[in-house]
């Protein structure tokens, strides 16, 4: 196995530029989730609201993903992104305005989370279908990971940062910090190249019939078709748990904000311990295939899970949420690079857009699954039981591509 510390794609200035920039609006999402999360279990101690506060971050992706994906093959991707970008920015400094007039409740925190939710749907294939128009071919699987990297670390310095912000500084202070942190990334944007889009202009048809020609060539491509499989069956089994974390550490450990922010940036370094191994990986050589490694990690995180779900150990509690947060990166930066070394960019914004649906739709779907079911039945018996059952499927989805190729 080739690793090296080599990372080509930063030779790149353009890559740099838009690395550097990303990396203040990676830590501002995660911030903001922190903020968003405590604030849902704080104005209503129930983890049914924390997870359809999840569930409206991430539940947008369904419904506007798909539509956004067709947009994105249509438009300057460039413009959109600062747009978008920019919109978002412009909602956490009215969350802010908000908490800091003491005019924020459950109601009006939901309207932020859609809001926020529904152009982050289209900001996340916005980002995917943006890095390879910045990069070669050459050295995109090599950028991705990088991506990962900058994405990762900043789960692991975002939810850190935020706890002890609001501890030393307070709510309000914290919030406008991550209004500055993402409103960076579309100022940046503004002096980053992007080249030309290469493969050939397809007809134009009404949207639904646009997405649906890029669903079917997912479909129809075995490679594509494998990737997604796997990427929604680990989503909708075991992403979700990364969301409830805040029912996790407020009713279960009672470990505060900042507890909080411990047990999502523990998820974050085993996620950067992920992606830099990945990067190491793909620094030279462009594996074909989905690597064993995926399959391998995937039944290490549902495991994972289950341990979570019986430990009242809160250092083991970390350890397993570490090990959850690498499984899911190498799940999930694998099997994008998988997916996008197989795309010319007629396809790329409706196919990763469809991606999208699957590793976040389908975690805001169990979210709000796990939210509720753990109401009745306690978060720790939740995480068992999707856990088991996210073994079962993976089992017999590999059963059935087998057969199937």
């Amino acid at each position: 196995m080739y690793l090296s510390l080599n990372f080509p794609s930063l030779k790149s200035n353009e890559f740099k530029k838009y690395t550097a920039g990303n990396f203040f609006a990676m830590n501002g999402i995660w911030i903001n989730r922190v903020i968003i999360g405590w604030l849902a279990w704080e104005l209503t101690n129930l983890a049914t609201w924390v997870g359809f506060l999840s569930f409206l971050l991430f539940a947008p992706t369904i419904i506007a993903g798909p539509f956004f994906g067709v947009v994105i093959d249509r438009v300057n991707i460039k413009k959109f992104a600062i747009y978008t970008q920019s919109i978002i920015a412009i909602t956490v400094f009215i969350l802010w305005f908000l908490y800091n007039f003491k005019l924020l409740n459950i109601y009006n925190l939901s309207l932020i989370a859609l809001v926020i939710g529904i152009f982050t749907s289209a900001d996340r294939t916005t980002r995917m279908t943006l890095v390879p128009r910045i990069i070669d071919r050459n050295n995109l699987a090599n950028a991705i990971a990088v991506h990962g990297i900058n994405f990762n670390s900043a789960r692991l310095i975002g939810p850190a940062l935020a706890g002890l912000l609001i501890q030393i500084l307070s709510f309000e202070i914290t919030i406008f910090i991550n209004f500055l942190f993402l409103i960076a990334m579309p100022l940046t944007l503004v002096s980053v190249s992007v080249s030309k889009k290469n493969g050939e202009p397809g007809k134009k048809k009404n949207i639904l019939l646009e997405f649906l020609d890029g669903a079917r060539f997912a479909i129809n491509h075995n490679i594509i078709f494998e990737a997604c499989a796997i990427t929604a069956v680990f989503s909708l089994f075991a992403r979700g748990t990364v969301e409830i974390l805040p029912a996790l550490a407020g009713g279960v450990y009672d470990v505060g904000p900042q507890g909080l922010g411990h047990l999502m940036a523990t998820a974050g370094a085993g996620a950067l311990v992920a992606a830099i191994f990945i990067a190491m990986r793909r620094s030279k050589d462009q594996e074909k295939g989905i690597p064993f490694r995926v399959y391998f990690t995937s039944f290490l995180g549902l495991l994972a899970i289950i341990t979570l779900g019986m430990s009242g150990s809160w250092s083991l509690a970390l350890i397993s949420v570490f090990i959850i947060g690498f499984s899911m990166t190498i799940n999930g930066i694998d099997l994008q690079a998988v997916v996008q070394l197989e795309l010319n960019d007629t396809y790329r914004g409706r196919v990763m857009s469809l991606w999208v649906v699957l590793v976040i739709g389908l975690a805001a779907v169990s979210a709000i699954f796990m939210g509720a079911i753990g109401d009745i039945f306690g978060i720790e018996n939740t995480l068992i039981i999707f856990s088991i059952l996210g073994i079962i499927s993976l089992i017999t989805l590999l059963l059935l591509l087998k057969k199937k190729f």
